[in-house]
């Protein structure tokens, strides 16, 4: 419905063949506040980007893992035997392995524990030598990361020497930690006991 504004039309005018002043203030009003209102949004938008990305810093960490497959002291279980060959030891799809490994400063097994790595192996393809891996670093004399965890889940192809493996989360210090571990084997996979390192990279957030 048009609005005619009467008063804008001067008295001293002839308004016979003059058309009328017309105006529509509520589609004006609404043409000119929606692009200021969507301009200060956006940019409002932008600048809260910045503060959420200077919540968190990169760490880099390295420790030293050893596993030992056999008696004595073994540390690395099998708990499953493959229903399709339950005489092989290891590579075989269906076997399950469970694990509590000392994670240390050294290379050397004797030096300093910093914590435990425990979780399981799952042999899962066909050719029994790719399996899920899922376990928990666990910190136990490591300041200020004493009493955290982190979590780890993902693929093992057991035959590379280098794999790469997803961190998903943690506890504690570690609370919404994203990362990846670098793990590098440095013995024969036929040796009983196993030596990689673990070069574990983080985004940590301030908790």
């Amino acid at each position: 419905m048009h609005a005619i504004n009467s008063n804008l039309i001067s008295p001293n005018h002839n308004t016979t063949n003059q058309k009328p002043f017309i105006f529509y203030p509520l589609m004006a009003s609404i043409s000119f506040t929606l692009p200021i209102f969507l301009t200060i949004f956006f940019f409002l938008t932008l600048k809260t980007i910045p503060t959420i990305e200077t919540d968190a810093n990169e760490t880099r960490l390295l420790f030293y893992y050893h596993e030992r497959t056999k008696s004595p002291n073994a540390t690395a279980i099998k708990v499953v035997s493959s229903p399709v060959d339950p005489t092989v030891p290891i590579f075989a799809v269906g076997n399950i392995f469970v694990f509590d490994d000392p994670l240390t400063e050294g290379l050397d097994p004797a030096s300093h524990v910093l914590g435990r790595v425990q979780g399981e192996l799952v042999f899962a393809s066909l050719d029994g030598y790719d399996g899920l891996y899922n376990f928990n670093i666990v910190f136990t004399d490591l300041d200020p990361w004493t009493g955290s965890t982190l979590t780890v889940i993902g693929r093992n192809p057991t035959q590379q020497t280098v794999k790469e493996l997803p961190v998903v989360g943690g506890t504690g210090r570690f609370r919404r930690t994203r990362g990846y571990i670098i793990l590098t084997r440095l013995t024969s996979l036929a040796r009983p006991d196993g030596i990689i390192t673990f070069e574990v990279n983080l985004t940590l957030w301030n908790n």
